[in-house]
């Protein structure tokens, strides 16, 4: 896969974007679930101002960093039909996850008392859906969508993800991936 490269300066981003990562580079620390939620709410970008980061693969999802500084970062993730990730977390970073386009399928799963992964609820989440993924969440996200169908998700992760679990349905199969840069890998 192709990485993207580095954040570009604000002033190569539209004048909309630019403000709200500006908004973003004012924080002095780890965003809360409430600061998350406004910068989503706040933000409100036009196909004009994602097509710079707007990348797609057929072969798996997209990873396509819009902004990164140590305490966010903020990707643009494009999936084709059929393309999901594997069942993970996001150990020690929070995650708000922005439908922008098509319908995401959210799988959140539990881990039993017998350590086995169980799907514990199934969700479409149509564009403008804003969810909220605690560090510790297990889920998985997919575009189920009909052939040709493109879903677009725009993930504000605070710190930037640096460290994830991955699972499989046999406690066996779990894994820690530490990661240099979240571009270099699919989840």
């Amino acid at each position: 896969m192709e990485a993207s490269p580095a954040c570009p300066p604000f002033d190569a981003c539209s004048p909309n974007l630019a403000a709200s990562l500006r908004q973003l580079s004012l924080y002095s620390g780890s965003l809360n679930q409430e600061q998350i939620l406004q910068f989503h709410r706040a933000l409100r970008p036009t196909p004009q101002d994602l097509a710079p980061f707007r990348r797609f693969d057929d072969a798996r999802y997209c990873r396509n960093r819009i902004y990164r500084d140590e305490h966010c970062e903020l990707l643009l993730l494009c999936w084709r039909d059929g393309q999901r990730s594997q069942i993970h977390n996001h150990k020690g970073s929070l995650c708000g996850v922005r439908v922008i386009e098509g319908v995401a399928t959210e799988t959140v799963f539990e881990t039993t008392l017998s350590g086995q992964l169980a799907a514990r609820e199934t969700r479409e989440l149509a564009a403008g859906s804003l969810v909220i993924n605690g560090h510790l969440d297990i889920h998985q996200v997919a575009n189920l969508q009909a052939d040709g169908g493109d879903l677009v998700t725009l993930h504000l992760y605070s710190p930037p993800l640096a460290r994830m679990e991955l699972f499989g349905m046999e406690p066996q199969q779990r894994r820690v991936q530490l990661l240099d840069d979240c571009l270099e890998f699919q989840i």
